[in-house]
């Protein structure tokens, strides 16, 4: 085994961080750590953890690490004993049924099929940064009426799941932020903290900045959903590649987890996916990679290890635009000495696709590819003409089959047909929905020349937006605010029924007013 190459990965991670910010220049940054079991070999940091203060991204820089949250939760469950089999419902009382019976394991391994509660509240014109508590989400799930699909048969990334387990390790009195403050800290000597509340004072903490384009003004983010165990812990990058080192030891206070954490689950047909314990299990050049991103407004995260030599690199930028999981796997493969992931993805038509029935769509970009809402970057296959996304969050497997697009996503069979360039919406979809479980209301306007709109939000969030036909009873609709805007599919799927859907929630139905 050829030794990890700490020279020309620190290089790597310098060209990187050069990026985020030139010498003297006021914007946010970032940092990226270079380690194994025994230390931390390098690293790299540019830019500022706070522009109103000047105060510089360090690695000592505490930071909101978003959802590399998940495997730590999962290593204190598997610490706890939790049983991976039990059904939500006989640890969680009051869920619905559909969500009750769905196990453990499939909640924390992204087959759970469970709706993520932050879309879902978009969907209904809520959007990130308004407030809600950890009651309001509390009663917002118990009125999800179903799951976006059957447990075990697709992978869609989901929140959800990661909260309701929380719950339930608190019921059996297993307090996880308690254990991350205290025990953890104290075994590791790291300064970890979990703050629910986006508003909490933590000394040192970075803000995460965004800006509506290349020249416009950084604005400094926020969020409203109360955070939990999917997403809330907080600190610097030594101390999550202490933690991670521990890991990759076998030792600490979660002990020797990461075997666990990093294998994949099994697909009810007996596949395996690619997505563990909250934990993402990739391959470059035939190496095996473990590790996982995290994604809150204004801050843009990845870890990634090598079991094999027991090296790692951490990655946290306090910018909105970063895309950190493929330079994080340029510097892997730096370390690694092997090839670097290749951009030049096979061309695939661009432009939109949908399945011939359901709320499911597709768009191509140039190098990336947007399903239902969610977007990722598209990567050369293992066949001839094939394009992959490989990052935590949807793998896709994409071809062209004619003229469609043919493949898997979130490891189902998918086929897409072109959209018409003449699709017009049916008149049947105008008029006013209401979803009265979710005290959300619609309304559509269809013109004779066939442009659409659909109108949503009281008060001041009331907006009216433009509709893109997919087939005369699905259309496109923008939904969320920046820096988070998305799209969802408005599907008549019966008469007096229009289901709102987007990739991470699906279950919706507006009826007919």
């Amino acid at each position: 085994m050829t030794p990890p190459d700490w020279t020309a990965a620190l290089v790597e991670a310098e060209a990187i961080v050069a990026a985020w910010a030139a010498p003297g220049e006021a914007a946010p940054g970032g940092t990226i750590l270079l380690f194994d079991r025994d230390g931390i070999r390098g690293q790299a940091s540019a830019g500022l953890a706070s522009l109103q203060h000047g105060i510089p991204f360090t690695p000592r820089t505490p930071s909101r690490f978003a959802s590399i949250t998940k495997h730590l939760l999962c290593a204190y469950a598997l610490h706890r004993g939790i049983d991976l089999a039990a059904p939500l419902g006989a640890l969680v009382p009051g869920l619905p049924d559909a969500i009750g019976s769905v196990p453990v394991v499939r909640a924390l391994s992204m087959t759970s099929g469970i709706p993520d509660l932050l879309q879902s509240y978009m969907l209904c014109g809520v959007p990130a940064s308004a407030a809600v508590d950890a009651a309001a989400l509390d009663a917002f799930t118990a009125a999800l009426p179903g799951l976006d699909f059957a447990p075990g048969s697709e992978m869609s990334y989901s929140n959800t799941g990661y909260r309701l387990v929380e719950h339930a390790l608190a019921r059996q009195g297993g307090a996880f932020a308690a254990w991350v403050e205290v025990p953890l800290n104290a075994a590791l000597g790291t300064g970890f903290r979990f703050p629910t509340a986006w508003d909490r004072p933590l000394a040192g903490l970075a803000d995460g900045y965004w800006r509506e384009g290349p020249d416009a003004p950084w604005r400094v983010g926020s969020y409203g959903m109360a955070l939990s165990g999917s997403g809330a812990l907080a600190g610097s990058a030594e101390d999550l590649a202490t933690w991670l080192r521990a890991l990759l030891r076998g030792d600490g206070p979660a002990g020797d987890v990461l075997a666990r954490l990093a294998t994949p689950a099994t697909l009810a047909d007996g596949r395996a996916s690619h997505y563990g314990l909250g934990m993402h299990v990739t391959g470059i050049d035939g190496v095996r990679l473990v590790g996982h991103g995290g994604h809150l407004p204004g801050f843009k995260n990845h870890v990634l290890l090598d079991p094999a030599t027991g090296s790692g690199v951490v990655l946290l930028s306090n910018r909105e635009e970063t895309e950190p999981y493929l330079p994080a796997l340029r510097v892997m493969a730096r370390l690694l000495g092997i090839a670097p992931p290749c951009l030049d993805a096979p061309a695939l038509p661009r432009g939109l696709f949908v399945e011939a029935s359901g709320p499911t769509w597709l768009e191509l970009g140039e190098g990336s590819a947007t399903f239902m809402g969610s977007r990722d970057t598209l990567l050369p296959g293992a066949t001839e003409g094939e394009a992959v996304a490989l990052s935590p969050y949807l793998p896709m497997r994409l071809r062209r089959d004619g003229a469609d697009i043919v493949g898997e996503v979130g490891h189902a069979a998918r086929r897409f047909h072109p959209v018409a360039a003449d699709a017009r919406l049916d008149a049947g979809l105008a008029g006013t929905w209401r979803a009265a479980a979710m005290h959300a209301e619609l309304s559509i306007a269809i013109a004779a020349d066939g442009g659409a709109t659909a109108s949503m939000g009281s008060g001041p969030l009331h907006r009216v937006v433009p509709l893109t036909p997919l087939a005369a009873d699905r259309a496109i609709m923008p939904v969320g605010a920046l820096p988070w805007p998305g799209r969802a599919c408005l599907w008549l799927r019966a008469p007096g029924v229009l289901r709102i859907a987007t990739n991470r929630s699906r279950v919706i139905d507006f009826q007919r007013v």
